[in-house]
């Protein structure tokens, strides 16, 4: 497969970059900061102009998988009270309109039987009292993909709503507070960057070539 991955230099990104090189996929990566991707971009998920430059440079894809995501700390922790308007659109605008500027810059490259595979979470369908302003967005991702499976058919288009996932947000909070995570959890630890990036190779795969329009939930059992 020919896989273009966005946060590629990020946790999952960087982990289904490697995955899809070991079984010998061409990746291209695109991200502010490199990756280990065959070709890698530099371009921000908000700069159409530069999506649309690479998406002709990489000609035919394969695969979308949508990994960027906003990453403020300060949001993570941040009480209702202090939260404004700003900070809501901040995060919709790198998460939500990011993955749509890459879908509508890839467009044209995507081969019949393409697969786009966007990044929700547990929080966005369940709610959370973490990260509010996250999980607004995520849930709109799920929302995104369900329509544009309907719009791109027979492109095949799915989310994964990851719960606790081992990445860079486990520096934002102490570790009382991952501990919780973790027993939240029914497996009472956190997922692997490896296991999440397993999840989305699935879904750009064609062993999932019946399945678009679904919410795939990888949580260790977080939100049942």
């Amino acid at each position: 497969m020919r896989l273009v991955v966005t946060g590629a230099s990020g946790g999952i990104g960087a982990a289904l970059v490697r995955i899809a090189k070991s079984r010998g996929d061409f990746t291209v990566g695109i991200s502010r900061r490199p990756s280990e991707a065959d070709v890698h971009r530099n371009c921000d998920v908000l700069d159409l102009h530069c999506l649309r430059k690479a998406a002709a440079e990489v000609g035919r894809v394969d695969g979308l998988a949508l990994l960027h995501g906003h990453g403020d700390p300060g949001l993570w922790v941040k009480p209702i009270s202090e939260l404004d308007g700003d900070d809501f659109l901040d995060v919709f605008r790198v998460d939500m309109v990011g993955s749509f500027n890459v879908v509508k810059a890839f467009l044209p490259a995507l081969s019949r039987d393409a697969s786009v595979v966007l990044v929700s979470s547990t929080p966005g369908l369940v709610g959370d009292s973490y990260g509010i302003p996250y999980a607004a967005a995520k849930g709109a991702l799920a929302a995104l993909a369900r329509s544009l499976a309907k719009a791109l058919a027979p492109v095949r288009v799915n989310a994964v709503a990851f719960g606790p996932i081992a990445t860079r947000w486990t520096t934002w909070i102490s570790e009382e507070g991952l501990e919780g995570f973790r027993g939240r959890t029914l497996l009472k630890r956190l997922g692997s960057p490896e296991e999440a990036a397993e999840a989305v190779y699935w879904l750009l795969s064609p062993a999932s070539s019946y399945v678009t329009g679904h919410v795939l939930i990888v949580d260790g059992g977080e939100s049942l």
